[in-house]
This record gives C-alpha cells, structure tokens and sequence, in this order.
C-alpha cells in the first residue's frame, strides 16, 4: 500500500499531494517573522489580559473553592477523617464535571487517589491549606 494513500492523489509526483514549506502557506507565514511583544503574548482569545490568580481561587473555580471548604471542615473536624474527606471531594468533582453521584465509583477512585504516594502527597498538601 502507498505511503500517501490511495485515492487521494498524495503519492509521490502527483499532483494534490502533501506540499512543503514552500507553498502558499510558507509564503504568508514568512512575513509574520515570529516576533510577538510581551504585552500581546498576554492577551488571550477574547481580548482580555490573562493574569495568574488574581481574585484566588474562589472566584476562578467551584472546584477549588469547594476542595478548599472541606478542607477546612476536616481541620475543624467535620469529618471523622481524610479519608472521608477526600471521599468527599471525589464526589464533589464527579457531581460538578460529570453531573453524577455513585458511591461506589467515588469509593474506587478515593481508594486509588490514597494508594498513589504522589496523590496522596497532592491531598496532603490540599488539607494543610486549610486556614
């Protein structure tokens, strides 16, 4: 079987095959040269400068801000122990992303986020941050 493919006219020599640099595409990326200003590279799809965290996390991202609340549930004891409090954030984050809630299925996942040494490290770091 050929390389560029049969019935689309890409083998080698023939014409409407995959085309270098040297086409019109190269041509018109030739004249940008590259350059972008500091400032420009801010600025994202919607005209916006992006800046990093400046509202905190509350603000930027349910998730965050509900991870940060119970971790602060478990300092002041809302919760008998990490475990049900990272039992308590998996079921948080499938009901916000996957609009489900399955108690077996957030058992599995808190058990293997437990298991691994550098998530459990992430979770360790997460309930210290409790203020």
């Amino acid at each position: 079987m050929a390389v560029g493919g049969v019935g689309r006219g890409g083998g080698k020599g023939r014409a409407g095959g995959v085309k270098g640099a040297s086409g019109a595409a190269g041509a018109s990326g030739a004249s940008f040269g590259g350059k972008v200003d500091k400032a420009e590279s801010l600025v994202g799809p919607s005209g916006l400068v992006g800046s990093s965290n400046v509202q905190g996390p509350q603000a930027a991202d349910p998730i965050a801000a509900q991870a940060l609340a119970i971790a602060r549930r478990l300092k002041n004891g809302g919760f008998k122990s990490k475990e049900e409090a990272t039992k308590a954030l998996v079921s948080e984050v499938l009901q916000e992303k996957l609009h489900m809630k399955s108690d077996a299925l957030t058992g599995r996942i808190a058990g293997a986020l437990q298991d691994d040494p550098r998530l459990n490290q992430v979770l360790e770091r997460l309930w210290s941050k409790a203020e």
